[in-house]
């Protein structure tokens, strides 16, 4: 049930994302995501909890539209990664880290890109980017009860940056309203998908 409520306020967010008159709206929506997703899924690992106060922060600020309001919104995501990737790091199998270089050599690359479209913000973009990707990697060593879901949970974040990302420095006119209106669904899904598979790794064996 609590997971459906989660659900429904991911709908009812995004789809006042992508209308504009909507925007006074996500005041209430967006910065209940967070709460809803802690309400349905406790986090009882110490990084998914930095994880989850991170994300909130960040979505907050993003519903600004200025520069400083990006920026605090960049460094807040950026901590919300650094905590997902301590608790992956936790549950890292040591066999399953052959897809690290590669994940994290793609990051590495569209941080590279991303950074030189983001002009003047070009720096933290790209630490972000990284540190998103070194996330996503950790995300790929994750074996066990839910895996799969923690694993689909980062590809879809990095996804959901990457639309946001060009949105703001990359796409203009349509094809940018278009991307933006992919973010909210794709970062929804993700944070949920991460959440609750991390937390069913975490149950005890019946």
């Amino acid at each position: 049930m609590k997971n459906k409520l989660y659900a429904a306020a991911a709908i009812v967010d995004s789809i006042a994302a992508a209308v504009r008159s909507a925007k006074p709206a996500r005041f209430v929506t967006k910065t209940a995501l967070m709460p809803a997703l802690t309400v349905a899924n406790p986090p009882r690992d110490p990084g998914m909890a930095v994880g989850l106060a991170g994300s909130w922060a960040g979505d907050v600020a993003l519903l600004g539209d200025s520069d400083r309001a990006f920026r605090t919104g960049l460094f807040s995501f950026l901590v919300a990664h650094v905590g997902y990737t301590a608790a992956l790091a936790r549950r890292s199998t040591p066999g399953a880290r052959k897809a690290v270089v590669p994940i994290v050599a793609a990051s590495a690359a569209g941080a590279y890109a991303f950074a030189r479209a983001a002009g003047p913000m070009g720096k933290p973009v790209g630490l972000y980017a990284l540190t998103l990707g070194t996330m996503v990697a950790a995300a790929s060593t994750v074996r066990g009860a839910g895996s799969r879901r923690v694993f689909g949970g980062a590809a879809l974040f990095a996804a959901s940056d990457a639309l946001l990302g060009a949105s703001r420095f990359v796409l203009k006119g349509r094809a940018a309203r278009v991307a933006t209106a992919g973010v909210m669904p794709t970062y929804a899904a993700a944070q949920w998908l991460i959440h609750t598979g991390f937390e069913q790794g975490e149950r005890p064996p019946a």
